[in-house]
């Protein structure tokens, strides 16, 4: 389907949708994609399915835009002793379905992941971290961790949870079809492009609007378009270029506050890899003018990266500046290196889903190529990055990713992406850093782990482990009538948006 025909089949059916329900609130939202699992949000991770699943599930915990562990369903926990937390669940939570949230219903899921390993993939990797979780009575469960972890509460931030007798009678393969949360929202429908859901008062965090429409629209120019006609109320994922026009519209753009650095991931451990040479990667940092980038295609709204972690994150380290434009010393490299005539690699990267990212990877392109230095780009689909991430299945010399601080933690993006000796298929390990990220991953202690992370963080920039290039640009459109938009992080916070008069 082209892009004109899908933009007006989009608008048609909303135009459609609009006559229907006059006398109830609608909000609508144009996401970049839909979960590739559908309801179910244990068979995969990323911020871009969670963008839809935070309106139908809640998580024991949550990070705010500080860098702060904050209550959801659990409302507070302590360790006990170094291989042992609790966590008190919050009181009067019910689901959708009725039933209400115990700690058997964290139980049953978490155990759930772990036999379910070949789904789950995942979560059954990170449950080896969690050799047990316990019932500790109605209201309290514990978690039992394989080492020491200053920062595990943050963890479970990303562990979603659903009621224990559905999932047990459809399996979690069936949340794919049949989602139950206890989130401000309940799936009604499930169409290709279009997800339907209605209001769920019984939340306990119950949303101000009746009903909600989330439609799944790849093309950048479609989802603006559609906000500009006053189709839908919010579009994720725009471009700094369409800021002045909303502006002049009356509309606004939101800046979701940056918790992810763009990042191109290298392969450094093939030694059929010109980036397995230490002077490659950093002839690669050299040769980008990363200015030029966020002050033309970005608008100025993020600077350059030097490091995977942003400052709310554990382990930042504010002394690691972003390697500087300097094409003279990526060529003197490149020469060291033995590459005299140039160096040939291939990149894989997605399209679509971050503002700009197809100008940005021209500007790349053009100027690598000025140092000697040819990046042809392959692209690939959402699913495909997300199994080359977990299983570190790397095709080309390096990919095109983000290191999420979704925990605030600057040595979880390291561990979860394969850029470690432990992940199942690392593209990095080296065994010179390797005993501090041991030690960093096993102390109960949060300085002693801000302290090894920040020489962990520090020594990755010197060696150029990845190409870090900027925070990414979170940038949502969002219509003159939405009285309240206030994303927290990348979560889209569905129960406090409220819509005023003009809704379609």
């Amino acid at each position: 389907m082209t892009n004109l025909f899908r933009t007006l089949a989009f608008s048609c059916a909303l135009v459609l949708g609009s006559t229907q329900g006059i006398a109830e609130s609608t909000f609508r939202i144009a996401l970049s994609a839909a979960p590739p699992t559908k309801g179910n949000p244990f068979y995969t991770v990323g911020t871009t399915p969670t963008f839809f699943w935070t309106a139908i599930y809640d998580r024991l915990t949550d990070i705010d835009n500080n860098g702060n562990i904050i209550p959801e369903l659990a409302l507070s926990w302590e360790a006990v002793n170094d291989l042992e937390w609790h966590f008190k669940l919050r009181p009067g939570v019910t689901f959708s379905n009725g039933e209400r949230l115990t700690a058997h219903s964290v139980k049953v899921v978490f155990d759930m992941m772990r036999e379910d390993r070949v789904n789950a993939l995942y979560w059954s990797r990170q449950s080896e971290f969690w050799p047990r979780v316990e019932v500790i009575d109605d209201m309290t469960v514990a978690f039992h961790t394989k080492q020491p972890n200053a920062v595990a509460p943050a963890y479970l931030s990303a562990l979603f949870v659903a009621p224990e007798g559905h999932v047990q009678n459809v399996g979690l393969g069936g949340l794919v079809n049949e989602p139950v949360g206890s989130g401000p929202f309940v799936v009604e429908t499930w169409e290709p492009e279009k997800v339907s859901l209605t209001a769920n008062r019984s939340s306990w965090r119950p949303p101000k609007v009746d009903k909600m429409e989330a439609w799944f629209v790849p093309d950048a120019s479609a989802r603006i378009q559609a906000l500009e006609t006053g189709l839908i109320d919010v579009a994720t994922v725009i471009s700094t270029d369409q800021i002045d026009m909303l502006e002049l519209n009356g509309h606004r753009a939101v800046l979701r506050n940056p918790s992810r650095i763009l990042v191109f991931a290298l392969k450094s451990n093939d030694p059929e890899s010109p980036f397995s040479d230490m002077r490659v990667r950093q002839a690669f940092n050299y040769a980008i003018n990363k200015e030029i980038i966020t002050e033309v295609l970005l608008a100025g709204l993020v600077g350059p990266a030097g490091q995977g972690a942003t400052p709310a994150a554990v382990g930042y380290a504010p002394d690691v500046k972003p390697y500087p434009y300097d094409p003279e010393r990526a060529r003197a490299l490149l020469v060291e290196a033995g590459y005299e005539d140039g160096v040939s690699f291939e990149i894989e990267s997605l399209a679509g889903i971050l503002p700009n990212d197809t100008a940005i990877l021209q500007q790349i392109t053009s100027d690598v190529q000025r140092v000697g230095m040819t990046m042809e780009v392959r692209l690939i689909t959402y699913p495909q990055l997300l199994q080359r991430t977990i299983l570190g299945q790397l095709e080309g010399d390096g990919f095109l990713m983000d290191f999420t601080n979704r925990y605030a933690d600057a040595l979880q993006p390291l561990l979860n992406t394969n850029h470690a000796c432990t992940g199942p298929g690392p593209w990095f390990c080296d065994p010179v850093i390797q005993p501090v990220i041991d030690k960093a991953e096993r102390t109960i202690d949060i300085s002693e782990r801000n302290r090894l992370t920040r020489e962990i963080v520090t020594y990755y920039h010197d060696v150029a482990q990845s190409l870090f290039l900027f925070p990414v640009v979170g940038l949502d459109a969002v219509h003159e009538r939405v009285k309240t938009w206030v994303p927290m992080n990348d979560r889209l916070m569905y129960h406090l948006i409220e819509i005023g008069d003009g809704a379609p």
